[in-house]
């Protein structure tokens, strides 16, 4: 494991590679022909005495990992106390403004949407594009993982809360929120900060990575132990905390109606 100064230049090549079943392993004891295919996760992280760990991973092409590392395309700026920053040029320590005020970024993973990746299991079929919000901000394009902030007045009755997190995917409209399917590949990431929290990306108010619910009996224990180990700040993964805001999905937030 490779470890660099904070305040040294980090720069990693972001590639991600489809690996064959046919290959010669197993996963929890089972034979890899039966189990999804893989992808390279490269990942950051900010350890407690203030280094900066790099490791590749090898995971298995489904949702639970590949929702670590798929929100943001490369290039997507992300608003930081120094000013926007293009995702892939964020290193941990590097200070993200979010609705709770500046945190520092602590993980960053990356993976790549792979054009005719052929897994049944993959969340990487398609990627989203959202419009720029005024003529100064580049479209947003995002991957399936990523989630929105969305504010209504009725939250606040309802629910007791400002906004709520939903799939940006349930949003597709085919026409201000489309879904698109490039012919190449395309650079994607995710990061954690200190606490889960809301970020400007291009403008959009977009969540943090947070894993969730990942108790052992929900994803099993293979997959909470390969997923702990991604997270090298973490000694365990309830250390991300709590969520920012409730996460839902647009259908529920249509169906809520104020008393």
């Amino acid at each position: 494991m490779a470890q660099t100064s904070p305040d040294r230049e980090v720069t990693t090549d972001y590639n991600a590679y489809a690996v064959s079943t046919d290959q010669i392993a197993t996963f929890d004891g089972q034979p890899r022909r039966d189990l999804p295919l893989t992808r390279t996760i490269e990942a950051a992280a900010l350890l407690p005495d203030q280094s900066i760990s790099e490791t590749t991973f090898t995971v298995p092409a489904t949702p639970t990992f590949e929702a670590c590392a798929s929100a943001f395309a490369r290039g997507t700026l992300i608003s930081t106390v120094m000013g926007p920053i293009a995702v892939e040029d964020l290193i941990p320590g590097d200070l993200i403004e979010t609705h709770r005020g500046p945190q520092p970024l602590v993980w960053k993973g990356s993976t790549s949407y792979l054009p005719d990746f052929a897994s049944d299991t993959t969340s990487l079929t398609h990627l989203l594009r959202l419009p720029g919000i005024d003529m100064d901000q580049s479209d947003l394009l995002l991957g399936p993982a990523a989630r929105m902030v969305i504010r209504q007045d009725r939250f606040s009755d309802l629910l007791n809360c400002d906004a709520v997190l939903a799939p940006a995917s349930d949003y597709i409209d085919g026409d201000r929120v489309l879904e698109i399917t490039p012919q190449g590949p395309v650079q994607l990431y995710h990061f954690a900060l200190q606490r889960h929290g809301i970020v400007r990306a291009n403008g959009y108010e977009m969540e943090s990575y947070h894993p969730g619910r990942v108790s052992t009996l929900e994803i099993g224990a293979s997959v909470r132990e390969m997923m702990l180990s991604i997270f090298g700040h973490l000694n365990d993964l309830e250390g991300f905390g709590d969520l920012a805001f409730p996460r839902t999905t647009r259908s529920v937030i249509e169906t809520l109606r104020v008393a």
